[in-house]
């Protein structure tokens, strides 16, 4: 019998026990306006799509709260909004006090604790401090970027009202990439992946592009020539088969509507969308620095990879420019999973797609499954690596969204299911009408498929948690927020 050298005995050891590195990239406002998911034809996304092919692409992946703070919070924590209460945006202190679901409960709490370096940059909380979160914090810069001086807007002018306003614009500004905050936060973790060190790190890195408002360099909006600029399909009666309590859900006073942005032949629609898709390759080009540095540097062959977008877009479809909504546009997002190399095939086939019903909810045990962590029970999402290894692997019917309290979305791999707390109902078959044009909720011969989606909808709902603000988008939140104790 041959006997291998000590020296190799002790790597192979080393190799099999050494965690993998995790590398964690989350971009803000992103909906499937990606090469590889096709959500757009003139989208123009390599460094994403080149992700996707080393890797498993999620087609049908869903936020658990359409806008960042209540997304944020669940797939940080491992918590549905309706258990923890975070189902709007969370401000102050109170989410740093909560021992139960937020302070030393977060996904990089447990990796640290686990003996993991955990470093971030750029925007990755909504309402708890990343300092608090993190062993080592890079900095936002500027928050949402760079403005133009003394208020001054280029194209969408907010109108007077009570609501809670906007950032919405769209414009070539500033002049060059190196004073936009997601060039800095590139830079910055670039940094952190050419260093070596004595323990396996979690590296968040947070990009805040295509978040409102659309400003990029001018180079970014040459690549798509106004001209030459495909709108999305859209209709003008979009929401006239769809309750009465969803249109006042969903009304956005202080963000653009259809109607302005199809005036003059849709002049404004056409700049908003060529805007939205110079955000999109501009953060994308940040994604591949850092891609590039990673496999440039010392951990390329030890690193997992997750990125993601913490919800959606509407780019006129539902007559709005935004987010906050329980239709598809808003709660669909990108999700991309990479094992790291060292793990070989184990984690399943490169380049591969898969379409059952997951969110950012199963996020957590995810990385810590890819990473070799130990399960932690609380945890709601389920583990993702069956169906890394198998895409089409048995999995759960639906995953949820919530958008304000009692109101909540279902999504299959077919259907959409959305029920509003007075008991109001809208259902589509996205197989036949992947824009949700058509409210089957009333239709007969949907009423057995529809006793099974209500079947899904959450037993129980926390009050609201005490981090909640009282700032109202509109006035059925207003009155919502009064009605649930939100001061």
């Amino acid at each position: 019998m041959k006997f291998l050298p000590s020296f190799l005995l002790l790597f192979l050891g080393c190799s099999l026990t050494a965690k993998p590195n995790l590398l964690f990239i989350a971009i803000d406002d992103l909906n499937d306006w990606v090469g590889c998911m096709k959500g757009h034809p003139q989208a123009r996304t390599p460094n994403i799509d080149r992700l996707a092919k080393q890797g498993t692409l999620f087609l049908n992946a869903h936020c658990q709260g359409p806008i960042c703070g209540p997304s944020r919070a669940s797939l940080l924590s491992g918590y549905y909004p309706h258990v923890t209460g975070v189902y709007q945006q969370p401000t102050g202190k109170p989410m740093e006090k909560d021992k139960a679901f937020f302070h030393g409960q977060m996904v990089s709490h447990y990796f640290s604790d686990h003996g993991y370096r955990t470093q971030a940059v750029g925007k990755i909380t909504h309402g708890y401090s990343v300092q608090k979160a993190f062993d080592e914090y890079g900095g936002k810069f500027f928050g949402s970027g760079p403005k133009p001086a003394a208020g001054k807007r280029f194209n969408y002018f907010l109108p007077d009202g009570p609501w809670t306003g906007t950032q919405t614009d769209w414009g070539a500004f500033p002049e060059r990439d190196e004073d936009m905050p997601d060039h800095k936060a590139a830079d910055w973790a670039v940094e952190r992946l050419a260093e070596k060190g004595d323990k396996p790190f979690f590296l968040a890195v947070g990009f805040v592009r295509p978040h409102v408002p659309f400003y990029v360099p001018q180079k970014w909006f040459d690549l798509f020539p106004l001209d030459e600029v495909e709108l999305p399909s859209v209709r003008s009666d979009d929401l006239s088969d769809v309750p009465e309590i969803s249109r006042r859900i969903h009304e956005l006073p202080k963000y653009p509507k259809l109607a302005f942005l199809q005036k003059d032949d849709n002049e404004q629609f056409r700049k908003c969308v060529q805007s939205y898709l110079a955000c999109i390759t501009f953060v994308d080009h940040q994604v591949g620095r850092v891609l590039n540095a990673l496999e440039k540097g010392p951990h390329a062959g030890d690193t997992a990879i997750v990125l993601l977008s913490d919800h959606g877009y509407h780019i006129g479809e539902k007559d709005r420019v935004s987010k906050h909504s329980l239709w598809e546009e808003s709660t669909r997002v990108p999700l991309v999973i990479v094992p790291a190399k060292s793990q070989g095939k184990q984690f399943g086939k490169a380049g591969q797609t898969c379409s059952k019903p997951v969110g950012l909810i199963d996020l957590y045990p995810t990385m810590l499954d890819l990473c070799g962590l130990p399960e932690k029970k609380s945890n709601q999402g389920e583990s993702l690596v069956p169906l890394l290894k198998d895409p089409s692997a048995d999995w759960r019917f639906t995953t949820l969204t919530t958008y304000a309290r009692g109101n909540h979305s279902l999504r299959s791999e077919r259907y959409r299911y959305l029920r509003f707390e007075d008991g109001s109902e809208e259902f589509y078959d996205h197989q036949k009408d992947p824009n949700e044009w058509t409210n089957l909720a009333t239709r007969s011969n949907y009423a057995k498929l529809i006793q099974r989606f209500r079947k899904e909808l959450p037993a129980k709902e926390a009050p609201y948690h005490p981090a909640v603000r009282k700032g109202a988008v509109n006035a059925w939140f207003a009155e919502h927020l009064r009605r649930n104790g939100v001061q």
